[in-house]
């Protein structure tokens, strides 16, 4: 378990962006208002509540410059934490440092008032973060460009869709130079284009040596933009690292509740919402273990086999291969599910195929069966070396399982020259015409 970014003695404080110290947060949880009542009233000092700790002895240093991504179920503190940065929240204990300028893009349209114009919440924004309103005035209108909602920004805030509100909040939050930037998962409501400006204008942040602190569902993302990351579960730090380790150990998680919570279902337990809190509140066992599953299927082999039948692990660009997988089955599985993942070193998902995606579903597995699943295909990948995971799953009534997930089973080089910019040859034709 990788961990020393919590305290890193490479770097000196003058070059830490966020300094967290046996950080805790405890809110005090009442069945009802009448229990609060209760205990402010009671004499003897009755405690009518139980604690609940949503975070628990955090510390963490995270150095000028990074891209740091924050991965976790819902509930597990990511928003806590980010809001105790910010200085919205105080901790129970411990202690936050922020070196430099912070904006921050929280939960939809915190820090607006519904009442005010768009106008007006920006220079409010602006009032908030120390900025005179005179420097405001000139960078308005590079807010009003990037926000892009047209004659809404002097509209009350409460006419806005969840889409206007991240539009002009993000716009806000990148317009006031700050060192340290936070985006708590609010990009997810932006209709594609806007993300896409978004991203590169994070893109640009990371050149300009910014640090960046990203929440986010979207693993991929994660893997993809970020420099470090760390994975939050029920208020503690499981693993600090690289992004595509923590996606990793995250996805190995996320797995196996799944898995247990199948098991639980098949026992005739009716009560869902109990089985999953049960379920998440186990141990997390390893999580950096490539391999996971319930075990009712083991990967005996994977192998790619060129056109002349051999096994290489080079592979040329645009010619076509077959990666062939052995699956020994343990058990009766009656919807089977096979696939392969290929990503790259950082984690990124470039192609992901199973039959069950593909349409054509598999036929029922017995026990004790060994199968070959072959999966031929032209390599269009660009030169560079890329990671392959295998994932063997059933479909039981209401949910997918892992019967054996196997992540980084193979690594490969792909050799040639390349025709184009990025990771996929998408073999173009280019047809230019003069207009007459």
């Amino acid at each position: 378990m990788d961990n020393s970014s919590s305290h890193d003695s490479r770097f000196t404080s003058h070059e830490i962006a966020i300094s967290v110290r046996n950080l805790s947060k405890k809110y005090r949880l009442y069945d009802s208002p009448t229990h609060r009542l209760k205990e402010a009233l009671n004499p003897f000092r009755k405690k009518y509540h139980r604690d609940f700790w949503a975070l628990r002895d955090i510390s963490l240093e995270i150095p000028k410059g990074t891209t740091f991504g924050i991965i976790g179920q819902n509930g597990s503190g990511k928003s806590t934490l980010l809001q105790i940065i910010c200085g919205i929240l105080q901790p129970t204990t411990g202690s936050v440092e922020v070196n430099g300028r912070i904006s921050a893009l929280l939960e939809l349209g915190t820090g607006f008032n519904k009442e005010y114009t768009g106008r007006e919440n920006v220079f409010m924004q602006g009032t908030i973060m120390g900025i005179k309103r005179e420097e405001m005035e000139e960078r308005f209108e590079r807010i009003a460009e990037f926000a892009d909602i047209g004659h809404f920004i002097d509209q009350p805030a409460k006419t806005y869709s969840s889409g206007m509100y991240v539009r002009l909040a993000f716009a806000c939050a990148i317009n006031v130079d700050p060192e340290v930037l936070i985006v708590d998962e609010a990009l997810a409501v932006g209709d594609a284009m806007f993300q896409r400006r978004c991203y590169r204008r994070l893109e640009d942040f990371q050149k300009s040596g910014k640090t960046i602190l990203f929440v986010s569902h979207g693993l991929d993302t994660v893997a993809s933009i970020c420099t470090r990351a760390m994975f939050l579960d029920k208020g503690t730090v499981v693993q600090v690292g690289k992004p595509k380790d923590i996606v990793n150990a995250y996805s190995k998680v996320m797995a196996e509740r799944e898995t247990e919570y199948a098991k639980r279902m098949r026992s005739g337990q009716k009560e869902a919402v109990k089985l999953m809190q049960q379920a998440e509140d186990e141990r997390i066992v390893n999580p950096t273990s490539t391999h996971f599953g319930s075990g009712g299927a083991e990967i005996l082999d994977l192998k790619i086999i060129n056109s002349e039948g051999k096994h290489t692990t080079v592979l040329q660009m645009g010619e076509r291969y077959v990666f062939k997988i052995t699956v020994s089955f343990k058990k009766d599985v009656p919807e089977p599910d096979i696939g392969i993942n290929i990503v790259t070193l950082t984690g990124l998902l470039i192609y992901d195929i199973c039959p069950s995606v593909a349409k054509n579903p598999m036929f029922p597995i017995k026990a004790n069966s060994k199968i070959t699943a072959e999966f031929e295909m032209v390599n269009n990948l660009n030169p560079g070396t890329y990671a392959i995971n295998v994932n063997v799953a059933e479909f039981l009534p209401d949910q997918r399982v892992f019967l054996v997930r196997h992540l980084d089973i193979l690594t490969f080089k792909v050799i040639g020259v390349p025709k184009c910019y990025g990771l996929v040859d998408l073999n173009a034709e280019i047809r230019i015409r003069e207009r007459l």
